[in-house]
């Protein structure tokens, strides 16, 4: 299924037209676009393209279930939070457990958090210092920099195309590329505690060269939940690009990805003697320090218009530091590097057949430190280390048959992990335009893999000076089958786009910590299926309205005797509804509703006890507005949680009703 912004570009993309932060909002001058413009606008639309196939291919030409969210997406909604934009999206389940900084997590169709794959521009993003190296303590950092082009959500298992944690799907973040000419921006965000957002860029370009730096500042004093002390989070990043051409056929491209947070820790919430639930409140002295770095190098050279290659390698560095609490030494400090190369061939044989070859390597280092017996007083630092590596090769084949209506891809992968069997898993999927009537059907089926991290097999900790070792050199890669089928239909003209698609994934060998046996163990079985649907309706210049609904069945059980159990965190149904107006050329103001049912959270009760909560269901309003006051500045506003609902995420206190505005200014 393809999201409101890819559901079907004859329409959805015309939303699309990525102008930079330099220019005229594309909506200010949509309201004096006559018909035939809105025909040329209709036509250019479906000319954009994707790059989730490994390949530039036209989005109406995607055989799987792609979702796009863009810069005017933020715009429009004034949300820098690359997660909460991503929440919008069917299929797309976050926690976030609590205001600006806490903890996040993002859910792709009911898999879990190491079943997702991170990248930024097209560059894998990993912590492998985490216990299933998963970037999950670095997703709250996650601010969108300046130079945004968009974000590609791709859905369903696709290790074929990208390897391990990419059984529930990938994310990837692209920059804004080889624009021309001088760019600068300053965006100045405030609101409640103390909050501000700067976010700033300066670029320039020409037709053989570009520079981007784009430096972001975030900090808030946050809410204390009746507690003595706030939930305080500060961050400094950036993002960095560069490019250049040194002949018509080639180009080296330098990215680099940084940020540098600090977060105050806190309790959990639980639950009373009387059942009732027990708020979590931030620890006077207890913070996490959080630093992640990545720097990717990209060479491409068309050979001739029959084959073209890259060659990409990144190396990116982890470190999550705890501070336990102000005596000299009570912390703990965790070190992850991920070295990665990759190499890709494609082969254009003809105008009806593409293939892709290719093969990648990945490093990983794992860097562990302890204090060796706190509770004597004894913080003498005891260290970790762990490192593996793994080499994949994988290839594609992309058909494009009976004049371009009907396409099919087919592909496989092997992975050689020096710490595990070899792993094969494979993929095909396919999709037929209708071409008369605006129909698109796709369909996909494929399996994919997880490798363990370093930490589920060599892991331990320390208690009272003895190491306690929880890894498992047993362990077997997770494994998992991929199923969807859905249909995409544009009417009137392609003011109404709708999207349906059911979908399917069972987990095998997943990996548990078994709480009787002290370590990590291959027991869990899981399933997840649903249904996504998205409409979006244009009937007028001035209004546009976008739904996204999705219903999901995710549950799991121990090992094969077991009974099902619902799986946690997740709701069975989830609604956002965004109307967005654009009374007049200066003007853009949106609506922006969210609504999702009951579901099952562990908490812990008065005696230790760990009980399957019932969380409400909960629905909030957002507004946000922005207003282009003179040529180069724009003034903006949001409310979060208009109607002061006072609800909870996994138990954690959420936001009350929140005020948010600022400038930009850019030239």
């Amino acid at each position: 299924m393809k999201s409101r912004k890819s559901m079907n570009p004859s329409h959805v993309l015309a939303a699309l037209a990525l102008l930079p932060w330099t220019t005229d909002p594309v909506l200010a001058n949509e309201q004096e676009v006559t018909m035939s413009e809105e025909l040329q606008i209709t036509h250019e639309a479906e000319d954009i393209v994707v790059t989730a196939a490994r390949t530039e291919t036209l989005l109406k030409e995607a055989t799987k279930s792609i979702d796009i969210v863009d810069s005017e997406d933020r715009e429009e909604l004034q949300q820098y939070f690359l997660p909460e934009l991503l929440d919008n999206e069917p299929g797309v389940f976050l926690r976030s457990l609590g205001g600006v900084g806490q903890w996040s997590n993002i859910s792709i169709r009911g898999a879990g958090s190491q079943h997702t794959q991170y990248q930024y521009n097209g560059m894998p993003l990993r912590d492998a210092a985490d216990t299933q190296s998963t970037l999950q303590y670095f997703i709250e950092d996650m601010y969108s920099g300046a130079s945004l082009d968009r974000v590609e959500i791709l859905k369903g298992t696709n290790s074929t195309l990208y390897g391990s944690q990419a059984m529930g799907g990938v994310i990837n973040i692209i920059p804004k590329k080889w624009q021309s000419g001088p760019t600068a921006e300053w965006r100045n965000e405030f609101g409640p505690n103390n909050t501000a957002i700067t976010n700033a860029r300066a670029a320039y370009g020409q037709e053989k060269f570009y520079v981007d730096v784009n430096p972001l500042y975030v900090t808030t004093d946050g809410a204390n939940n009746d507690g003595p002390h706030g939930y305080w989070y500060d961050n400094t990043g950036a993002t960095f690009g560069a490019g250049v051409k040194p002949t018509d056929r080639t180009a080296l491209e330098f990215s680099a990805l940084f940020t540098d947070s600090d977060v105050a820790l806190g309790s959990s919430p639980s639950l009373g003697a009387d059942g009732s639930l027990v708020k979590n409140q931030a620890y006077a002295d207890q913070h996490r320090e959080g630093q992640f770095y990545q720097l990717g190098l990209n060479w491409t050279q068309a050979i001739s218009s029959l084959w073209d290659y890259s060659l990409k390698g990144s190396q990116g560095t982890t470190e999550r530091h705890y501070f336990w609490s102000a005596t000299n030494g009570d912390q703990s400090k965790y070190e992850g590097e991920t070295s990665y190369l990759e190499l890709q061939h494609n082969l254009h044989v003809n105008q009806w057949l593409t293939f892709n070859l290719g093969a990648d390597y990945e490093q990983s280092e794992y860097d562990g430190q302890e204090p060796k017996n706190p509770y004597a007083g004894d913080y003498t630092p005891v260290r970790f280390e762990e490192s593996w590596g793994s080499k994949d090769a994988f290839g594609q084949a992309q058909l494009a048959l009976l004049d371009r209506s009907l396409f099919l891809n087919l592909g496989g992968r092997y992975n050689d992990h020096e710490a595990f069997d070899g792993e094969a898993v494979w993929e095909t999927s396919a999709a037929y335009l209708f071409k008369n009537t605006g129909t698109k059907v796709h369909a996909h089926v494929g399996t994919g893999y997880r490798t363990p991290g370093l930490y589920e097999i060599y892991g331990g900790y320390l208690y009272n000076g003895n190491l306690v070792t929880v890894g498992n050199p047993d362990l077997q890669p997770e494994k998992s089958t991929s199923y969807e089928m859905g249909v995409d239909q544009s009417l009137a003209g392609g003011k109404v786009q709708v999207g349906v698609t059911y979908f399917e994934t069972r987990f095998d060998d997943m990996i548990i910590f078994d709480n009787t046996a002290m370590r990590y163990e291959n027991a869990k079985e899981g399933e997840s299926s649903g249904v996504e649907t998205s409409i979006r309706l244009h009937p007028w210049k001035l209004v546009r309205f976008d739904l996204a609904y999705t219903y999901i069945d995710s549950r799991s059980k121990a090992d094969q005797d077991a009974d099902w159990s619902r799986n946690t965190y997740l709701p069975r149904n989830k609604v956002d509804f965004i109307v967005t107006f654009y009374p007049m050329d200066k003007l853009t103001m949106a609506v922006d509703v969210n609504w999702q049912d009951e579901k099952i959270v562990p908490l812990y009760d008065a005696g230790w006890n760990s009980v399957r909560w019932e969380e409400d269901g909960v629905t909030t309003v957002n507004l946000s507005t922005t207003y282009k006051a003179l040529q180069n500045m724009e003034l903006f506003a949001r409310v979060d949680n208009l109607f002061d609902k006072a609800y909870t995420e996994s138990g954690y206190c959420m936001p009350g009703i929140s005020v948010y505005g600022g400038l930009k200014v850019h030239f």
